[in-house]
């Protein structure tokens, strides 16, 4: 199955032709480039640190090197108790043969989640102060990094959006990705596609499948299959985002297969008038993790969580978020945390 869709992705990419005649010529490389940055205060009745922490910093850049090639970079410094962590969160260089054909290789936000792909790590970009839990960063529920290789595009004619790639999988521990080689010799295939129909401009509705093999300790424990969908209307002062996620394993050697499934719902709604600067957002998440899970039984906890919040964007570059965040893990009492984010996009650009 692998292999027929190599050679079927190979074929589009002989077939597509150069974009040279829709193209300008350009006078050498271009760089679009942001820094983002963040500083948050906590109080919990989680145990953990509180007060003050400065979050990631995290450059950010696209850069055009000719008409048709383009290479996309993401590093972040993140604060730990042991200095400073550096990470090359993408690297992707890419091929333009057309629009309906892109081909790429490299480090990737895996096309798993919608919200995995068009948030990235500055946090300033998105409208709450975290990802939802099932989607964070260093989450252990889905591959939140790819690194490998992928054919994307979009047909104007649908208009359908999609992408699909082949990659090393998930690393031991499950958050980390493949970024050395494949931890079991295994191929992971995602694939991924969402319909954004023009008459509805900032609705889109899709969805994704990710297949891998799981691997610790050495051995092999068992297949896995992601499956995900989402619907968004991001319109006006409207941002609403719903998204559902199942992750099902099925064990080597045996019969048993378990299904580990999560979501949310976001809104956020910017006021009318002198208020406009003022974003109210509500999200709700879910995550149920299945007692016969061969791979999260143990590992990761059920989750819940309900968040208020507001953002306060005082400057264009600029902005101030206040939440309150309930969560409860695997059914305990519920915690309550306060959360203040200062958050801030630097942008830079070169020729």
């Amino acid at each position: 199955m692998r292999r027929a869709l190599f050679w079927v992705c190979a074929g589009l990419v002989c077939l597509a032709s150069p974009v040279d005649a829709q193209t300008p010529d350009m006078q050498g490389p271009r760089l679009q480039a942001f820094l983002f940055g963040d500083v948050l205060y906590s109080a919990t009745n989680i145990d953990g640190p509180e007060g003050f922490r400065l979050g990631q910093m995290v450059a950010h850049g696209n850069a055009t090197l000719s008409q048709n090639v383009v290479f996309f970079g993401e590093v972040s410094l993140t604060a730990r108790s042991t200095g400073w962590a550096v990470v090359m969160e993408r690297a992707v260089l890419r091929y333009d043969f057309s629009d309906p054909v892109k081909i790429s290789a490299g480090r990737y936000h895996t096309p798993i989640s919608y919200w995995n792909t068009e948030f990235h790590h500055g946090l300033w970009l998105q409208g709450s102060v975290a990802r939802p839990e099932a989607v964070r960063f260093g989450s252990q529920y889905i591959p939140v990094h790819f690194v490998g290789g992928m054919l994307e595009g979009n047909l104007a004619s649908a208009p359908l959006y999609y992408s699909v790639g082949v990659g090393n999988g998930r690393s031991e521990d499950l958050s980390g990705a493949g970024d050395a080689g494949s931890v079991n010799g295994a191929t992971a295939f995602i694939a991924s596609a969402s319909f954004r129909p023009r008459s509805l401009f900032g609705f889109r509705v899709g969805g994704a499948i990710y297949v891998d093999r799981i691997s610790r300790a050495g051995a092999d424990i068992a297949d896995e299959t992601i499956a995900s969908g989402h619907v968004v209307w991001a319109r006006g002062n409207v941002e609403a985002i719903a998204e559902f996620i199942h992750v099902a394993h099925t064990e080597i050697g045996g019969t048993g297969s378990a299904g580990s499934p999560s979501w949310y719902a976001h809104l956020g709604y910017r006021l009318p008038g002198a208020l406009r600067v003022l974003t109210p957002y509500a999200r709700f998440e879910e995550m149920r993790i299945a007692e016969s899970d061969a791979v999260f039984a143990g590992f990761i906890a059920d989750y819940e969580a309900a968040v208020l919040g507001v953002r306060y964007d005082f400057d264009d570059l600029a902005a101030l978020k206040a939440e309150y965040r309930g969560e409860k893990f695997d059914g305990s009492e519920r915690f309550d945390s306060f959360f203040i984010q200062a958050s801030f996009a630097v942008p830079v650009s070169g020729g």
